[in-house]
């Protein structure tokens, strides 16, 4: 195939995770990294850390949720990310759909990229169906002409018609996730990252 069929390139993803905090952890780490950024050298914690290894104890604060991952995809083909649990196979999908940021390498992209991580994610439970329906779809990259165009076939698709103009919190269970569910389903874009929530 050729490079124009690429649509999907991960060149030496990595990612690394601080044990216990939120970003570095401390202003000395902070004021460390950014020292040798304006120096043009490397960032000094990627040499520390340990694989992610649940069934061991570790002597690292820093850990590696994905190291040096490369893969391409073409137009049409489908890609199954398979691993055990602590894998980093959802760190991966976030980073593909710019939840997150790597800590190396890059994402390179053709086309609109959806993402259905978690069914439902952004529903709010004062708005009725109809108009989570909105907020999910712009949530998920749809512009309003595509929701207004596509909102029948959404409504009908979930099976929720009688209660499209309640407040969802007066759903069930079941019926804000098959609401969310329909959204997702009429998502027309390039590129769909989809995690195992839908085996549920």
């Amino acid at each position: 195939m050729s490079k124009k069929d690429i649509i999907l390139k991960a060149e030496n993803i990595s990612k690394q995770y601080r044990l216990g905090t939120v970003g570095t952890g401390t202003l000395s780490h902070d004021l460390n990294r950014w020292w040798h950024a304006i120096r043009g050298k490397e960032d000094p914690y990627l040499k520390v850390g340990e694989t992610n290894d649940r069934s061991s104890k570790g002597n690292s604060d820093y850990v590696w949720a994905l190291q040096d991952i490369n893969f391409e995809v073409n137009r049409g083909e489908v890609l199954g990310i398979i691993g055990k649990n602590g894998a980093g196979k959802s760190t991966l999908l976030k980073i593909l759909s710019k939840v997150t940021a790597p800590t190396t390498g890059v994402i390179k992209s053709r086309g609109r990229i959806a993402s259905l991580l978690e069914v439902g994610t952004g529903f709010n439970p004062e708005l009725t169906g109809r108009e989570n329906i909105y907020l999910n779809g712009a949530i998920l990259g749809m512009t309003k002409k595509e929701i207004t165009s596509k909102l029948d076939e959404i409504i009908a698709f979930s099976g929720c018609e009688r209660y499209i103009d309640t407040p969802t919190k007066r759903y069930s269970s079941g019926m804000t996730v098959r609401l969310a569910f329909a959204v997702a389903a009429f998502l027309e874009p390039e590129i769909l990252v989809v995690d195992e929530v839908l085996a549920v």
